[in-house]
């Protein structure tokens, strides 16, 4: 096992076993020693000839002889001034045999045994090494604690960077700090460890209270550090649908709303060209299949595009994914709001919001809500069903209200579609008798004064909606713009309640903008774009006019950048790879409206 550099490696090997040689042999040698070693000449020959023996073996690397002649050295002469020298010997060769229990047990002896040994910083060393290895941190940083010398301050700091570095769990990085509080290197690496993640995942706020906790430096990870975003007269854009085509042929197309994202991104590319930005663009048909995807990243040009659009099917995501980190070329999903394409790769980008954003958008409008009425007693109610995305926005929802609140939220509820109807049933009669079994039975629902349902489906939607009538409370509730597409809602619900719709895809039909697109559009393609139409467009627009401007790693500088859609309402990414620009819309005098609200 490699652990550290050649150079340190060899400097620490000299250090530590150097002085096991020392002990000199041979007949006046012993003679010399014999007062050292506290016996006659002849048992100090002795002694000395099997000691030398039994280094031979060990430096031919005869481990397991070694240990044994070691051992067997112990049981003979244990009380003799080898005695420490030969327990050495013995502990080495079992770590080096691959007993590492029995290596670490026999170096913590010695520890114990000789505390004022002259060669005792190596041990402590040997200690911290096996000790490490075991998983026992605390140990090892105890042992390393208690070396004096200062020329192995560079093997200790090796040593500390990689076994710590493996570390997975903040919290163990987060105790060893309580333990070990004057010890900079642990902080140091929790520091950029947590940094990372936050970056790679989009998850900052454990970041934000470490810095706050430690009083740590303005430290940021960038995985683009060392690239240089380069302009160019002409830009490569590769795009990876499932066309279904040999030749570009749309009405062989089995995926028709592909057509309709493509033919947006086309519209688009003429655009750019009339705003003096060229984009050369290549459409590859994946098939939604993982052997032909393979052979498309198999062509020689693949690695020269400056960016790549799509796929869209969970079967070839990973695979694409995986070759733009490679070869470090920007990818971007048009459609998906799954944060896993992202993770991990600093070249991925949704254009849309992914699940996380969703839910922290609405935790935000809530306690908005709450500190801007003064709300003093809010009473939260979540609801939400067994779809993992549902799971995922209800979670994260709760846990960033509960930790901004310091207190649980009211109502945390999953339900089925087969529990849906009877649970609303007993919630909205208020004079039956409730049952006792759960927390939930016993609140009152009059009480709620907002209520989050991160779901699409009608039934859930419809007897939220029915609960809080026939309750006659006003809560504000946050929901999807799905509910408005679908059209789940009727007029009356909607002036009765404050509902709040989280609509990243919001069209304003009345701007100048998109009237002329869907002119262009038409004239180009004789149908009229709809929703994967407008999502093409802008994303390509997007996109194009980002390489225009900033180059081929546009993303170096966003973080303080907002872009005005020409189509949808913003786009904004800052540190994130999904979209955090996500509009929210109330109904109003008739009519939807963007809200005012932050």
């Amino acid at each position: 096992m490699r652990l550290y550099t050649k150079k340190t490696r060899t400097a620490i090997n000299v250090y530590l076993f150097l002085f096991l040689f020392c002990p000199p042999l041979g007949g006046t040698a012993a003679a010399k020693y014999k007062v050292r070693l506290g016996m006659s000449d002849r048992h100090a020959k002795l002694l000395l000839a099997q000691y030398e023996t039994a280094k031979k073996v060990y430096k031919a690397k005869d481990y397991a002889e070694a240990k044994s002649l070691f051992d067997g050295l112990r049981k003979i002469h244990h009380s003799s001034a080898l005695s420490p020298y030969i327990d050495f010997y013995h502990a080495l060769a079992a770590y080096h045999n691959g007993e590492k229990a029995t290596a670490r047990q026999a170096f913590l002896e010695i520890q114990a045994q000789f505390p004022v040994w002259n060669k005792r910083n190596e041990i402590h060393y040997w200690c911290a090494q096996c000790s490490f290895e075991a998983g026992d941190y605390a140990e090892a940083l105890a042992s390393l604690a208690l070396i004096e010398d200062k020329c192995m301050e560079q093997p200790i700091l090796q040593m500390k960077k990689y076994f710590l570095k493996q570390i997975e769990n903040d919290g163990v990085l987060q105790e060893l700090i309580k333990r070990f509080p004057d010890d900079p290197i642990i902080k140091d690496i929790l520091h950029k460890k947590v940094a990372r993640q936050a970056y790679l995942t989009q998850y900052f706020s454990l970041l934000h209270r470490l810095k706050q906790q430690y009083n740590f430096s303005d430290y940021i990870y960038d995985p683009l550090k060392h690239l240089t975003s380069k302009h160019k007269t002409a830009y490569n854009v590769a795009v990876l649908l499932p066309f279904f085509v040999d030749e570009l042929n749309y009405a062989a197309c089995t995926d028709q709303f592909v057509i309709e994202l493509y033919q947006g991104i086309q519209l688009a590319i003429e655009r750019l060209a009339q705003e003096g930005i060229v984009v050369n663009l290549f459409a590859f048909d994946t098939k939604r299949d993982v052997s032909v995807t393979k052979a498309l990243l198999a062509q020689e040009a693949m690695p020269y595009m400056d960016l790549i659009i799509g796929p869209l099917y969970p079967d070839t995501i990973p695979l694409v994914a995986a070759f733009a980190k490679k070869h470090k070329i920007n990818l971007v999903n048009p459609i998906s709001n799954n944060s896993a394409v992202t993770q991990g790769n600093p070249f991925s980008f949704l254009f849309q919001p992914d699940l996380e954003t969703y839910a922290q958008r609405a935790a935000a409008l809530t306690l908005s809500d709450i500190y801007g009425k003064a709300t003093t007693e809010p009473s939260i109610g979540v609801f939400y069903g067994t779809d993992p995305k549902e799971v995922l926005q209800a979670t994260l929802y709760k846990h960033r209200v509960e930790q901004q609140l310091g207190k649980p939220i009211d109502l945390f509820v999953q339900l089925s579609s087969a529990t849906v109807k009877n649970f609303f049933k007993q919630a909205s009669n208020q004079e039956e008798e409730k049952l006792e079994s759960t927390k939930q039975d016993r609140l009152d629902y009059t009480k709620l004064t907002h209520i989050y349902v991160p779901s699409q489906h009608e039934l859930f939607i419809s007897n939220v909606i029915s609960l809080c009538l026939k309750l006659g409370i006003k809560p504000q509730i946050i929901g999807h713009e799905q509910w408005i597409k679908k059209e789940i809602l009727n007029v009356y619900q909607l002036k009765r309640l404050p509902i709040l719709f989280l609509s990243p895809n919001y069209i304003d039909y009345s701007r100048p903008a998109l009237s002329a697109f869907r002119k262009k559009f038409f004239e180009k393609n004789g149908t009229h774009p709809n929703e994967k139409s407008y999502i093409g467009y802008e994303m390509m627009l997007f996109f194009g006019r980002m390489l225009g401007r900033y180059g081929t790693y546009f993303q170096k500088e966003w973080e303080n950048m907002h872009y005005s859609s020409l189509i949808f309402q913003g786009v904004s990414y800052g540190k994130q790879h999904s979209n955090q620009h996500i509009p929210v819309l109330r109904f109003a005098k008739d009519k939807f409206v963007v809200d005012a609200l932050p």
